[in-house]
């Protein structure tokens, strides 16, 4: 990775919240506002399984909703933090100025991942694509601009993991810690999915795995937000392409040697930034606490 973010404003490391769960302002109210990341679960897997029925009846395109997290993250907030929390929020969504280098990676990295991952999964014996199948890839074009305006497209859930979830649980936890509860969290989120045979099960391995990715991108550009939604539009989209050059067994291990690939990138991010993937990290001294701020790493202790 590039390191072509530009510094964020001064920021102060903060103890971790005491008490109350996981972001939930001190002092409010008990209920829901008290256990905002266990409302937003809850919220999320009621409002994102609601299609199963209407799926299972033909009367819905998917058993699952991805914009689910995403109006979770919405009602969580409005009850946490009220006005001023969703004008916080929405704020963070569309945090932009994080330098051209991460546009190119957030586009790109993804289409060369899935070519370097057709490659190994042919040498390890899949069919070879054809040229005809080849000749397609204008559907990594148009599959990742599908993802990302059409709110059942896969970018609409990182308003509600990457845009709430995750600086919930940076606010108590390191980002490994964090990032492995998301991805379990994650993970379950595609259980309609897996069990209609849309996914294969292996996807929930590689959910985890990308979990930790996107934590790292998440740090590394002072939680940009439109930076993870663009990120997962474009694994989507050439995903659909490179995964479906194969069928079968072929296809299954797709996602396996994907999964293996994030794990050595996070591997070596770990290696590289220990600290930053150890520690709670710093938060901003003008983020709203009640809904979880967006947490970045102090400039004063980078290595």
């Amino acid at each position: 990775m590039n390191n072509d973010v530009p510094s964020p404003e001064h920021v102060r490391p903060t103890a971790a919240p005491g008490t109350h769960d996981l972001g939930g302002a001190p002092g409010a109210a008990s209920g829901l506002a008290r256990h905002p990341l266990l409302t937003f679960t809850v919220l999320t897997l009621v409002i994102s399984w609601l299609p199963v029925i209407p799926y299972a009846l033909g009367l819905f395109p998917v058993p699952l909703l991805a914009s689910g997290p995403f109006l979770a993250a919405i009602v969580t907030v409005a009850v946490v933090g009220g006005r001023k929390g969703l004008r916080a929020y929405f704020r963070r969504l569309i945090r932009w100025r994080v330098g051209v280098g991460w546009y190119i990676v957030a586009f790109l990295a993804p289409v060369a991942g899935w070519a370097i991952v057709a490659f190994v999964n042919v040498q390890l014996g899949a069919a070879p694509p054809t040229p005809a199948q080849l000749a397609g890839w204008s559907l990594i074009v148009t599959s990742t601009l599908g993802f990302l305006i059409n709110p059942l497209g896969g970018a609409w859930e990182e308003p509600g993991w990457r845009g709430y979830a995750l600086p919930l649980l940076l606010r108590r936890h390191s980002a490994l810690v964090g990032s492995a509860v998301l991805g379990v969290m994650w993970a379950l989120w595609h259980v309609p999915l897996f069990l209609t045979g849309l996914l294969p099960w292996p996807d929930a391995a590689l959910v985890f795995a990308l979990s930790f990715v996107f934590t790292a991108i998440y740090l590394r550009t002072a939680g940009s937000v439109l930076i993870a939604f663009l990120l997962h539009a474009s694994i989507n989209g050439a995903g659909e392409f490179f995964v479906g050059l194969f069928a079968a067994g072929d296809r299954v291990r797709m996602y396996w040697i994907m999964t293996a690939l994030c794990a050595v990138v996070v591997i070596a991010a770990v290696v590289v930034s220990r600290d930053r993937w150890r520690r709670v990290p710093a938060v901003r001294d003008n983020d709203d606490a009640a809904i979880g701020p967006p947490l970045v790493p102090d400039t004063r202790n980078r290595e």
